[in-house]
């Protein structure tokens, strides 16, 4: 049995570590030890108020950065004349185009031209064995020489009434007869010589000398240039608002100046083919670019507003079957949308939506939205200044802009 004194030190040593622990951590919890956990926190309670004040201390200190103004280009709406106009293609035609044949069959004994020579109405370009002929048209030349004397001698015998009328009227008549071979002859010979029916130039030459050639072969190609022409084929609707004696342009291919021409000719029936109307329209003289067979792009005029309002096509923005420009005003820009009309290479006309004298952006409207800043790179060239009032209206776009920037 163990003795009170035993029992006492195995209490102790049952209570003794709890008792310990408890002191031990009182002693941690409430800071009085130099690692303890009131003094951490507070250290670290220090810690995060000054991060604190300092993050504070720098947001207060940064501005919110600013917007970088996009560099644009702008233009003044102004009032200008526009023309509507309707394009065709089309080739140069020589004013005569033809094909000298051959009349009769032979052989080529004499070519006197070639391709690229110029030639004068009636020149020989080329000649068919015909020798033949020559002994025939001397043969009749000399037949008429005879009958003709007879025919004196007869006159004067009827006249003096040594012969009747009847034996007179039989010698008039073989004299006659004596001309038509003549002339016969002389057809002949002249078939055998290719000569040119007109003034031009020579394009092709499509036989040799020695050749021999059946009657109807092609021989030479002759064209007369002066003036050259062109046929375009407009639609029935177009075609009624060009006038004979209007000016059009034309441009052939590999000509960088257009050339002028005017309609000569308007149809006056329609092809019921391809419901279009044919147009001939004449080269100005002078115009030694254009060649024959050549393409030809022709822009015709149909119709002509005088003092439309007109911006570059440059400013337009297209979305689906909308139209609209960014207009300029102040550093800021507003997109507005457009009516349009007529049209040429450069400008297009306003119907409704801007007023004289606005500035629209033409270069950098990619990177633009409605309340954009904008810096305009052509502002002196332009005429364009930041005071520079853009429509009429401008407090409401003012107004405006917080809302969008909002979004």
């Amino acid at each position: 049995m163990p003795t009170a004194k035993q029992k006492r030190a195995r209490r102790w040593f049952w209570i003794a570590p709890p008792a310990l622990v408890l002191i031990a951590a009182g002693l941690y919890f409430s800071g009085q030890l130099p690692f303890g956990w009131s003094a951490a926190r507070a250290n670290g309670a220090d810690s995060t108020n000054v991060a604190a004040t300092d993050s504070t201390g720098e947001q207060d200190g940064k501005e919110e950065p600013a917007e970088v103004p996009v560099p644009v280009e702008v233009a003044r709406v102004e009032r200008r004349s526009i023309a509507s106009y309707y394009r065709a293609a089309s080739v140069i035609e020589a004013d005569r185009l033809v094909d000298l044949v051959a009349k009769v069959t032979g052989r080529v004994q004499a070519l006197n031209v070639e391709e690229g020579d110029w030639i004068s109405s009636g020149q020989v370009l080329a000649e068919l064995e015909n020798g033949r002929e020559h002994i025939r048209l001397r043969q009749s030349e000399l037949k008429l020489a005879e009958q003709k004397r007879l025919l004196e001698r007869n006159q004067a015998m009827v006249q003096e009434g040594l012969i009747s009328d009847q034996e007179f009227d039989d010698v008039k008549h073989a004299f006659d007869l004596a001309v038509s071979d003549r002339d016969l002859a002389r057809i002949a010979l002249e078939e055998t010589i290719i000569r040119a029916p007109f003034s031009g130039q020579v394009t092709e030459r499509k036989i040799v000398q020695g050749q021999n050639v059946p009657a109807g072969a092609a021989l030479f190609t002759l064209a007369d240039f002066e003036p050259l022409r062109i046929r375009v084929h407009l639609p029935e609707a177009v075609a009624r608002k060009v006038q004979a004696g209007q000016r059009v342009l034309v441009s052939p291919e590999g000509v960088d100046v257009p050339l002028t021409a005017v309609v000569e000719r308007v149809a006056p029936v329609v092809d019921p083919a391809t419901s279009t109307i044919r147009l001939t329209l004449r080269l100005e003289e002078g115009d030694e670019t254009a060649l024959v067979g050549g393409f030809v792009k022709v822009r015709i005029t149909t119709d002509t507003h005088h003092e439309a309002l007109a911006i570059p096509k440059l400013a337009l923005v297209e979305e689906g079957g909308l139209r609209s420009v960014f207009v300029a005003e102040a550093d800021t820009v507003r997109k507005t949308e457009i009516a349009t009309g007529l049209y040429d290479e450069t400008h297009i006309e306003v119907l409704d939506g801007l007023d004289p004298s606005c500035f629209v952006v033409t270069l950098g409207q990619g990177g633009l939205r409605t309340g954009s800043h904008i810096e305009v790179l052509n502002a002196e060239q332009a005429g364009w200044s930041p005071g520079t009032s853009a429509l009429s209206g401008g407090d409401a776009f003012a107004a405006q802009i917080p809302r969008v920037r909002d979004q």
